[in-house]
């Protein structure tokens, strides 16, 4: 994903060497799926094995068997988790120890995500090194003030209980920053970072008929072309969209939704555009590579969006950056980046009704959208590039650094 990617980018070029420790399987996919790594990113790559990941699937998939449901019974969750949270903590602490065992010895440990945390506070104290915990969001800014949350769920706590000398939290709109008062994590040793844009540096040269011909003709010249993107999980809700094509479509609208991603919805999002009449009006792109992302937006004419959790990320900041009006859902975590009227159409998260009407207005008013686009370049200017987002914590850790080797020297 971009924000792992692009981390490991912005260390690389500020001359530092990354040891990456990852489990050898996607822990989170259904399927035994291998993890690949991009080799130019890192100096070397360490595989746990993660051999209990197989009958630790098995459990999960006859849970859901027993169940009758596609969603796990809360308490077969709870055992889930914690079993993955303790025995991926045991694999990469001793894929750690193989590491530092060749005679490498890091100066900082960095622990991506909540499942890691836990590793990381470990292997950093077993070799005298500071810690940094990277969390990319959380749901728990909403159970927060009820009882027990650590206890009900020890994982997504972990990310903020564990011991860090530095917590970074990605400012997407789930309010990590909340979570992190509720457990009283200082704020000396927290960042509330929004995530950079990488746009290119020209304008993609594809045209609108180069595109069209790439997917077989499927995409129509003549029409207005809305982009979604993101993978396909149910909280993405492209439901949404197809209904509001849907309206759009039934008042007179011309419009096709190109959804870039893939996912475990897409088996029954297909079959519900066909039932909505719109199969040739929703084209699935899969999933494409971020070059391909940035050539799609800039010959596009919209963007949708419209998440249950939080609407603010990276494809947001990119559709900024390339100008695109955007139809959207009304959600407190983008309230400083969409304004109804100026830069985007919003309705209530279920008024279908309303939303394929704004989506209408849109595509029937060429001046709106000119408006829009102007008032998008403007917000997209006051982002972080990932250049400038990396800059600021290359230089964070690098203090950090240095002022554990200063205190272990004075001491």
């Amino acid at each position: 994903m971009p924000s792992l990617r692009e981390t490991l980018r912005g260390h690389t070029a500020a001359g530092h060497k990354l040891y990456l420790i990852l489990p050898r399987f996607d822990l989170f996919s259904d399927d035994l799926n291998e993890v690949v790594v991009r080799q130019d990113l890192v100096d070397e790559v360490e595989v746990a094995p993660c051999r209990w990941l197989r009958p630790l699937k098995k459990f999960r998939a006859l849970s859901k068997r027993f169940s009758g449901k596609k969603v796990l019974p809360y308490p077969a969750r709870w055992i889930l988790n914690m079993a993955m949270l303790l025995l991926l903590t045991v694999s990469l602490f001793r894929a750690a120890r193989r590491v530092t065992g060749r005679g490498i010895q890091p100066d900082l440990v960095y622990a991506h995500n909540q499942y890691a945390a836990l590793a990381g506070f470990l292997v950093a104290r077993f070799l005298g090194v500071p810690n940094v915990t990277r969390l990319y969001g959380t749901f728990l800014a909403d159970l927060i003030q009820k009882p027990f949350v650590s206890l009900r769920y020890p994982t997504a706590a972990a990310g903020y209980r564990v011991p860090s000398n530095l917590l970074i939290c990605a400012n997407d709109g789930t309010r990590g920053d909340e979570v992190a008062r509720a457990f009283k994590v200082s704020d000396s040793r927290f960042r509330f970072w929004q995530n950079g844009v990488d746009p290119p540096l020209s304008p993609p040269n594809l045209t609108r008929r180069e595109i069209a011909e790439r997917f077989n003709g499927a995409l129509r010249l003549g029409s207005q072309w809305l982009v979604s993107c993101s993978r396909l999980s149910y909280w993405k809700r492209i439901d949404r969209m197809l209904h509001a094509v849907a309206v759009c479509k039934n008042c007179g609208g011309d419009c096709q939704l190109l959804i870039a991603g893939d996912g475990p919805e897409r088996e029954r999002l297909q079959p519900l555009a066909h039932r909505l009449g719109i199969a040739d009006e929703a084209v699935f792109l899969g999933a494409l590579a971020h070059d391909d992302i940035w050539a799609l937006m800039n010959v596009a004419d919209i963007f949708m969006i419209t998440n249950d959790v939080t609407n603010r990320c990276n494809p947001l900041y990119e559709a900024a950056w390339a100008g695109l009006p955007v139809v959207s859902v009304v959600d407190s975590s983008t309230a400083d980046l969409l304004q109804d009227g100026k830069n985007a159409l919003l309705a209530e998260k279920d008024d279908v009704q309303a939303m394929g009407a704004k989506l209408l207005e849109l595509c029937r008013n060429q001046a709106l959208r000119n408006r829009m686009r102007k008032a998008q370049k403007e917000l997209a200017a006051s982002f972080w590039t990932w250049e400038e987002r990396m800059r600021v914590e290359t230089r964070e850790l690098e203090a950090l650094v240095a002022n554990w080797k200063f205190d272990c020297a004075r001491s």
